[in-house]
């Protein structure tokens, strides 16, 4: 499915529309707007929620990216929400922009469960991503997850 979810998000990237659908590989889903996360002087970070199937494989997603500010990128080795790890992966840097209109660079994503993305449309997420560059809060607004629940 990590292979289906990294097709999901180039073909996201070309897309204006928040609903996707590929005939050749059965891979349908929804990407919602894009959201300021963290605006940290030193680095912005961007989200944006996907969910994608394929077939019975379903994958839901926080996807975080990078505002290119000319001065470093950012290197998230894991999440952390209340003292429990996140699946939090991170995304190749050569993946290129994630929507943004290639204004962002790729960071990675938290894999969530359909019950952490329904506690998230109600209530938001948050979560500390941890690199080399130390610890940075994000909070997430609970719309984009709202939004990504809707029926089309």
């Amino acid at each position: 499915m990590r292979r289906a979810l990294l097709l999901f998000l180039f073909l996201a990237a070309c897309a204006p529309q928040t609903t996707l659908e590929t005939t050749d590989s059965g891979l349908v889903g929804r990407i919602t707007d894009q959201v300021l996360i963290s605006d940290h002087p030193h680095h912005v970070l961007m989200g944006h929620v996907l969910i994608a199937a394929r077939g019975d494989e379903i994958t839901r997603a926080l996807v975080i990216q990078q505002r290119r500010d000319g001065v470093h990128r950012l290197r998230i080795r894991e999440a952390w929400q209340s003292g429990r790890r996140l699946p939090y992966r991170s995304l190749d840097r050569r993946l290129g922009c994630i929507r943004g209109q290639c204004r962002d660079n790729a960071v990675g994503f938290i894999s969530m469960s359909a019950a952490m993305l329904e506690r998230a449309a109600q209530d938001g997420f948050s979560a500390t991503l941890i690199g080399p560059e130390g610890a940075i809060e994000i909070t997430v607004p609970p719309r984009i997850f709202a939004e990504a629940l809707a029926p089309p």
